[in-house]
């Protein structure tokens, strides 16, 4: 049904479809294309009218490129482990032609392109699975798998000079690293775990190939995660011998540490100890995921309970979150970073605010410890545990503990770098409470020399842990959040230039054209990835 025709502006014949059932086209996909791995695909559309959705090519079971009912391109692939979408966050322009291109990278970065600008980006999942029939023009069925229903998707436009080009198998994405200079977070305990070939990191070999690719990312400076030595010098554990974790740690090699930090030394590359503090462990009544006893917990917090966050008739304590208005809890706390310090040639710290502990039940339940309480009083005339009282002086005070605890470490640590992690806001958020993040004062004082912006807990640990009650501001549900520009650019970034602190953010990616944008906020040093 659907038809060719010249057209006047591309000077080129196109294929026209209706937007009705039975106009469309397809033609044989090449017999040797099989599973695809590195290919490039590039074709000019134009949307007549915006659809619920709208699918101007398609090879069924392997991949399509797809438009939203608002017009936003959608690249979605098919691959062993389900299905991926790579999604431009803006429409494109009805009744013109638009340029798409897509490239996909089965083992690296793929794009997405509009008009030659790229608007997103993602990482491959590997070979996409085999197709099921024809590459398609227009139209698209699909069973949805909740009502087992089939439903088809018709376009309203044209399409031109579709092309498919089969990339070699070692193509990989080259980033434009000129003025980026990004942080990478890598969780050694993580890797040793679930990593695979040399991102296992058992092995002083696998330490080249992890520099190579930190030095292709554009990063000056590694964090790396210490919560090992946290948990087999600091903590009661209640895994035996054959635990998982147990096995993975004495299978890797020590020396993997030292060496990690003399070759980024010799890279020009910065080290820093990555280690939270909210993050002491818990009873093994406490059920992790909500199905596994939980295996580590602080010896400090075992013996002094009473230092960790307290409900207000003192019958809870917030297992694994620490009261820092205790000189106690903020004397332990740097002790531990100062053991990793001494143990490895670290050149700075940071200190992270993530948790695997159980949230709160709502904003407001802990945060009543007798030091908080005694304060209070002495400023306010309240009891904060019989009285009413005013929440954002509370929330304040909370805050200023957490100040102190960082005039602390920078005094330990006067002359090593100091980097904080901390949500997108102004308030901790989920799973803690509503303490203020003075993070103002941080820079002015120069207890900090950066800040990481976008870390969170994030709600998988537990289920059914979303949406608390009583947050002012919370970056896990997305409460009162600011945007990201606004953040950027009139927020976070000019008092960081001003006090001439770095600024860090955590970006799904740091590819796209799109996602580089971001870098141009004064204030702003770069992005926060992943390994």
């Amino acid at each position: 049904g659907a038809t060719i025709e010249a057209d006047p502006q591309l000077k080129t014949d196109v294929l026209t479809v209706n937007g009705t059932e039975g106009c469309y086209a397809h033609c044989p996909a090449p017999a040797d294309w099989g599973r695809l791995r590195n290919f490039r695909i590039d074709i000019k559309v134009r949307l007549d009218q915006i659809r619920a959705s709208s699918i101007p090519i398609a090879l069924p079971g392997s991949f399509m490129l797809y438009f939203s009912g608002e017009g936003k391109p959608w690249f979605l692939f098919f691959h062993d482990k389900g299905r991926s979408i790579l999604a431009a966050k803006d429409p494109i322009i009805p009744t013109i032609w638009n340029d798409i291109s897509i490239e996909y990278r089965a083992d690296d970065v793929c794009l997405l392109y509009v008009n030659g600008r790229s608007v997103a980006s993602c990482r491959g999942r590997g070979l996409l699975k085999e197709p099921e029939g024809d590459l398609w023009f227009g139209r698209y069925y699909w069973k949805d798998p909740k009502d087992q229903k089939e439903y088809a998707a018709w376009m309203k436009g044209a399409v031109a000079k579709p092309k498919i080009t089969i990339l070699p198998d070692d193509d990989r994405f080259e980033l434009d690293t000129t003025g980026m200079e990004n942080v990478m977070s890598i969780s050694w305990g993580d890797f040793i775990v679930v990593g695979e070939g040399w991102k296992k990191l058992q092995k002083p070999e696998h330490v080249t190939r992890l520099v190579e690719e930190i030095k292709a990312r554009g990063v000056t400076k590694v964090f790396w995660r210490c919560s090992h030595e946290f948990i087999m010098n600091f903590c009661e554990r209640r895994m035996d011998e054959d635990h998982w974790y147990i096995k993975a740690y004495k299978a890797a090699d020590p020396s993997v540490h030292d060496e990690l930090i003399r070759q980024c030394h010799e890279a020009g590359i910065k080290v820093y100890a990555w280690n939270t503090i909210f993050d002491e462990g818990s009873p093994t009544s406490v059920l992790y995921g909500g199905n596994t006893p939980f295996f580590w917990q602080s010896h400090f917090t075992i013996e002094h309970p009473e230092y960790l966050m307290e409900n207000r008739d003192g019958t809870k304590r917030q297992w694994g979150v620490m009261c820092y208005a205790y000189p106690e809890a903020r004397k332990y706390i740097i002790s531990v970073f100062k053991h990793m310090m001494e143990k490895w040639d670290f050149d700075g710290l940071y200190i992270c605010t993530r948790t695997h502990s159980y949230p709160a039940q709502f904003a407001d339940q802990f945060g009543y410890n007798q030091p908080i309480v005694d304060e209070f009083k002495r400023r306010h005339g309240v009891d904060i545990r019989t009285e009413d009282f005013g929440k954002s002086q509370w929330y304040d005070l909370q805050g200023e503990y957490l100040t102190q605890l960082l005039r602390e470490f920078r005094q330990e640590f006067a002359d090593k770098k100091i980097v904080v992690g901390i949500p997108r806001s102004d308030y901790i958020g989920a799973p803690y409470g509503n303490m203020r993040l003075d993070w103002r004062t941080w820079t002015q004082e120069k207890l900090v020399d950066g800040l990481r912006l976008g870390t969170i807990s994030g709600a998988f640990h537990y289920p059914d842990t979303r949406n608390r009650p009583g947050y002012i501001q919370d970056q896990q549900d997305n409460v009162s959040m600011r945007e990201l520009d606004y953040d950027l650019g009139e927020w976070f970034g000019p008092a960081c230039k001003e006090a001439g602190v770095e600024l860090h953010f955590n970006w799904g990616s740091m590819y796209s054209d799109e996602d580089r944008e971001l870098l141009k906020h004064p204030g702003v040093t770069g992005f926060a990835v992943g390994l």
